[in-house]
Order: C-alpha cells, then sequence, then structure tokens
C-alpha cells in the first residue's frame, strides 16, 4: 500500500492561516507580534502603511531580495531568502495523521481483528481534520526622499485549507481486514493574492509634528483552487500538473492607503488602511463534502483592514503596539477575528536585534500567538531576520504539562489536560540597505 508521507509534504508545502489571510510577511515585524503600522522598517513600509516610506533615512535605498539563484549541475535554481510560512489547527490534522500512518504499517505488517481495528479506527479519527496555512514572499526596492518617497514592490501570499475526507468504505475495509487501495483524499482549497505596485509617500513638518501620507495603487493577480489528494497518490509532478491547471485566474486593480505622525522623532501614531477594494471570491470546492458528492462553493473576502497604532522608537529601542479596526474576514466558514499587536525590539551594538511580541485575538476567537525572533545588520548594510511563532496549535510541539518536548505530533492521542504549545510558524527574509 502506498505511504501517506505525500500528503503531510503536500499540505506543509503547499498549504499555507485562514484567520483572514496574512496580508504579507516580514521578519521584523513578525517577531513582534506582526505589528508595523507605526513602526515598520520603510523597506518593508509598501506592504503594512505606504505613509512610513516618508519616514526613512534619505541617504539610503532599501531592497528586499526575494531570492538568489545558484547553478545545480548547469540549472539555475533559486534559494528563497523572504519566505513566510504559518500554520493554524495543524497539531490535530498532522497528529492525526500520523496516527493513520501508524496503525497503517501495523495493519502492513500483520492484518488481525486488533490491527485493522486500530486502522479503521485512526482512518474515522482522521475524517474532517483541517490544517489551515499561509505561504507567503515579497520584494521590494524602496528609495525614500524628503520630498517625494517611492517603493517599487511585489508581495505574494497563499491561504489554504487542507481537509481530510476519508470513505466510509475505507474503514469498512479495514475491519473486514480487506482494505489495499484507499478512496480517501484530501482536499486542498484556497486562494492566492499576488500584488504588484508603486508605493508613494510625501512628508512634511507641522508645528510639533512630522506628518506622511502615503498610497499603494497596485495590481493583483487572484488565483483560487481546489484539488483533491488521493491518500494513494506518490506522485508530487502529477499533482504540481494538475493543480497549476486547475487554476481560476482573475486580475483586480486595488490600492493601500496610510498616514504617520513622527513627534520629535520619538513617538509615532499611525493608521493604515489595505485591500481598499473589496472583493469576493467563490471556490468550487469538495472540502466539505463527502467522497462521492457534488463540489459546493466556498467564498473568500478579500477586504479591506484598517489598522491603527503607535511606536515608541529610539537608535537602542522599539515598543509598538496596534488594533484592527474592523474585523479581518478571510473564508466565509472560519469565524472573523480582530486582533491587537504588540512587540519590542533591543537593537544591541547596531549589529544583533532582538525581538519578540504577542497577537491577542479581540473576539476571543483564536489563542493567543507568541512570536520572538532577531536580525543580523553587519556594518547596517545586509539584514538578515528570522522570526518564529508559537501556539497552542503548534505543529512542532515544545512545551506541554510543564515539560519542553521535542515533538507535537502527538497531540491527537494526548490525554493531557495542559495544552501543547509550539511553534507554528516561520519567516526568513534577507533586505540590504546601502
Amino acid at each position: 500500500m502506498k505511504r501517506l508521507l505525500v500528503i503531510s509534504a503536500l499540505t506543509c508545502a503547499i498549504a499555507p492561516t485562514s484567520f483572514a489571510s496574512q496580508l504579507y510577511f516580514d521578519a521584523r515585524n513578525d517577531a513582534m507580534g506582526g505589528a508595523g503600522v507605526a513602526s515598520s522598517d520603510f523597506v518593508t513600509a509598501a506592504f503594512v502603511n505606504p505613509a512610513l516610506l516618508g519616514q526613512g533615512n534619505a541617504d539610503y535605498i532599501g531592497v528586499i531580495l526575494p531570492a538568489i539563484p545558484y547553478s545545480d549541475n548547469g540549472h539555475t535554481r533559486y534559494a528563497p531568502t523572504s519566505i513566510g510560512v504559518q500554520t493554524e489547527t495543524s497539531d490535530a490534522f498532522l497528529g492525526a495523521l500520523d496516527n493513520v500512518k501508524t496503525a497503517q504499517d501495523a495493519y502492513d505488517n500483520n492484518r488481525s481483528p486488533l490491527t485493522a481495528a486500530a486502522y479503521a479506527n485512526a482512518l474515522s479519527q482522521f475524517d474532517g481534520q483541517r490544517m489551515d496555512v499561509n505561504v507567503g514572499t515579497s520584494f521590494a526596492i524602496a528609495l525614500p526622499s524628503s520630498a517625494l518617497s517611492v517603493a517599487f514592490f511585489g508581495n505574494s501570499y497563499m491561504t489554504s485549507v487542507a481537509t481530510a475526507k476519508v470513505s466510509q468504505s475505507d474503514i469498512d475495509l479495514a475491519n473486514n481486514q480487506t482494505l489495499d487501495d484507499l478512496d480517501s483524499k484530501v482536499n486542498l482549497a484556497g486562494v492566492s493574492v499576488s500584488d504588484l505596485g508603486l508605493a508613494l509617500s510625501m512628508n512634511w513638518d507641522a508645528n510639533i509634528a512630522k506628518v506622511s501620507i502615503g498610497v499603494s495603487p497596485k495590481y493583483q493577480r487572484i488565483d483560487t483552487y481546489s484539488y483533491d489528494i488521493s491518500i494513494n497518490s506518490d506522485g508530487l509532478q502529477e499533482f504540481e500538473d494538475a493543480f497549476l491547471d486547475g487554476l481560476d485566474k482573475q486580475s483586480h486593480f486595488n490600492l493601500d492607503a496610510g498616514i504617520a505622525f513622527d513627534f520629535y522623532d520619538t513617538f509615532r501614531v499611525a493608521v493604515s488602511g489595505r485591500n481598499m477594494l473589496k472583493k469576493n471570491l467563490e471556490v468550487e470546492t469538495t472540502a466539505y463534502k463527502g467522497i462521492g458528492q457534488a463540489d459546493e462553493k466556498m467564498v473568500f473576502t478579500l477586504a479591506p483592514l484598517v489598522t491603527a497604532g503607535f511606536a515608541l522608537h529610539h537608535d537602542f529601542a522599539t515598543l509598538t503596539a496596534e488594533m484592527d479596526l474592523n474585523d479581518a474576514i478571510g473564508f466565509e466558514s472560519n469565524s472573523e477575528s480582530r486582533y491587537a499587536r504588540g512587540g519590542v525590539e533591543a537593537n544591541l551594538f547596531d549589529f544583533l536585534q532582538l525581538r519578540a511580541g504577542i497577537r491577542h485575538d479581540l473576539n476571543d476567537v483564536r489563542d493567543d500567538l507568541y512570536t520572538f525572533g532577531f536580525g543580523i545588520s553587519p556594518m547596517d548594510l545586509v539584514h538578515i531576520d528570522l522570526a518564529a511563532t508559537i501556539s497552542k496549535n503548534g505543529a512542532y510541539g515544545i512545551y506541554q504539562d510543564g515539560e519542553f518536548k521535542d515533538s507535537g505530533l502527538n497531540a491527537a492521542n494526548s490525554t493531557s489536560d495542559e495544552p501543547v504549545y509550539g511553534i507554528d510558524g516561520f519567516v526568513l527574509q534577507v533586505s540590504a540597505k546601502f
């Protein structure tokens, strides 16, 4: 019988948070709880608040590198240097999948009533499990100026839902010790949004504050997709071809805007609005249907998100906090959330930056997300930043029952009342200022 490892690889590599998709990934901001409306560096301002372009150092040009090319036996390859991944509800999904694989191995090695019952039960527990994930990458070229600041940027993110769909016939055949090939599937459904835009910002000095306004008109390509992966499948290339052929492509014009007030070069207040032109997207999917049932439509809403925040910034430290002024909307099947975010950064010797933060859902739909990360910036020229997120739903558990653990994939069969805290995402980014 074919192995289930392919499903683990696909859901982790392709399925990216359906808590209204994360609109951008930035290692510095993500390490500070995801806050950036008032504290973003000018290099990443185009993604979160274009007004902050005008708050940058006019002596610099900033570049975010999306990838570095290299040669592999004469073939050009690209190593990603700006990438983010975040998962949600992944511990239960991966734990249930791990139980299926373990039960399947025992069943293959010894078909007995005991192993058959365990296999059937594992399949039953896997049915309906979901894993939601975001994946994203970006690039930018920012040219701050005392008059008109400009940034050319590209940003792409994918929001997906992986749903296990177990056939009742597989469970029955397993109980009868006659199961050889699985009819069960995992459905991947989601939306991919790619932005290509030009951010513009102007600033002027008022009596007590430096005022900046910014806009980012952008072209958006939106791909919706839904694909069923047979648990028996071991052909990644076959999946890739069918996945790409199945994309429903659309184009859309959108707009981001923001304003910032900088008081005495120390305290900043800012507001941003992203994706100001609302768009509803329909995805034809089998995610919520059983085996052999008809497709249904799942609606994803790309809606405006308005966020206000403040930052205390100094050469040696930054403290920032922000709050969404409206609910974040994504897939209609998920409850809407509204987030408050906060974080801190310590800059040591202009070479090493240490960061930490928290994200809290004001609607109490989702658990708190804790973040941490660091940056290395030799000579303030090349910046290498890494961020990680921790939550109760982390795929790779690190803390349970008051102890640090090596793995979190046992969540499905854990009987502990204590939650499993684990790493559920990371962001890597390389940028340069010169």
